[in-house]
């Protein structure tokens, strides 16, 4: 289970994935990830009309990630804790978009594009618990950051980076 705060946005959609760890040495291990969020929905607010009329845009997008780097730090027998570092990419695929308020035929020429893909990395940590001796708990805390390349979509500007605070818990095996 994934949840993503988009922190520019206020949105906080949930999203569900798989991860693949392979462990070098007790200190340093290999990881990819893949995540999806499959409905993202957040309104942007506009600036009122000299006439005082609040309007938005209301975007609806999947997402989903392939991430891949190393996770580092101590692990007992019960017990482990890490820093991860994973690169990746995000695809960003539009499900619609519609508007708020009265002006919004002026603003309607502002619509993303259907899809693109864009650089992410992923930094945090990780707390792991060893229940039995063949089963990981997981929970990872971090920040997601998205460079979002000049497109008119989350946030509407141009080239930004977005930081958005992720939390992953997982149960998995290991071998």
């Amino acid at each position: 289970m994934s949840a993503l705060r988009l922190q520019e946005l206020g949105a906080t959609p949930a999203g569900f994935g798989g991860r693949l760890s392979y462990e070098l040495l007790d200190w340093l291990s290999v990881e990819s990830e893949f995540n999806l969020f499959p409905r993202e929905t957040f309104t942007v607010k506009g600036t009122p009309p000299p006439f005082g009329r609040d309007y938005g845009m209301v975007y609806s997008r999947r997402r989903s990630e392939a991430l891949f780097g190393a996770k580092l730090g101590m692990r007992t027998g019960r017990f482990g804790l890490f820093a991860k570092v994973r690169p990746g990419l995000a695809r960003l695929s539009d499900q619609g978009i519609g508007c708020v308020g009265d002006p919004c035929a002026a603003i309607d020429f502002l619509r993303p594009m259907d899809h693109r893909t864009e650089f992410a990395l992923d930094l945090g940590g990780v707390f792991e618990f060893y229940p039995w001796e063949r089963t990981v708990a997981r929970v990872d805390i971090g920040d997601t950051l998205i460079r979002h390349g000049g497109q008119v979509d989350a946030p509407p500007c141009c080239n930004v980076t977005s930081h958005n605070v992720a939390s992953r818990v997982g149960f998995g095996l290991r071998f």
